[in-house]
């Protein structure tokens, strides 16, 4: 979208987006949350802060409404898992009874992995699916792990 171009140099003027210019870190945590929702065949990869009771949805690769909203930890699937509710996996959202209660929507599979930065924030990397998932295992749960090293520098 161009906006002209530059009086002094004649380069090419872009318009930002809404919610200003994205820096080469976004760029770089939504490439990886991209690949893993890829990898693992996913619908939509998730990167969520945890802050202040509330679980705030940061980075999306996907579908889904998800980026940009906050809603309380207590009413989510990753709070389960912070709390040990959960395992990193969750194949079918509907056979999971500590989910009972959650709102998961469409979502029937879900593997995250939580982990904190240097200076202790506090984040959850997953994956969501609208189909049962139960070829998801410890594999994936290490590939993620290796994906959480990368965008933990990328926050750092």
């Amino acid at each position: 979208m161009s906006e002209g171009s530059c009086p002094s140099c004649g380069t090419a003027l872009r318009r930002s987006s809404p919610a200003g210019p994205r820096s080469a870190a976004d760029d770089q945590i939504r490439a990886k949350l991209a690949m893993a929702m890829r990898e693992l065949r996913a619908d939509t990869a998730l990167l969520t802060e945890v802050r202040d009771g509330h679980e705030h949805i940061r980075w999306q690769a996907g579908s889904g409404p998800y980026v940009g909203r906050s809603v309380p930890l207590q009413d989510t699937v990753c709070e389960r898992l912070l709390s040990g509710q959960i395992d990193h996996v969750v194949a079918d959202t509907a056979d999971e009874p500590a989910l009972a209660g959650v709102q998961v929507g469409e979502i029937r599979a879900y593997i995250g992995v939580p982990f904190t930065t240097a200076d202790a924030r506090a984040y959850v990397l997953c994956c969501l699916a609208h189909e049962v998932r139960p070829d998801l295992g410890e594999a994936d749960v290490r590939f993620l792990q290796g994906i959480v090293e990368s965008v933990r520098q990328a926050l750092a």
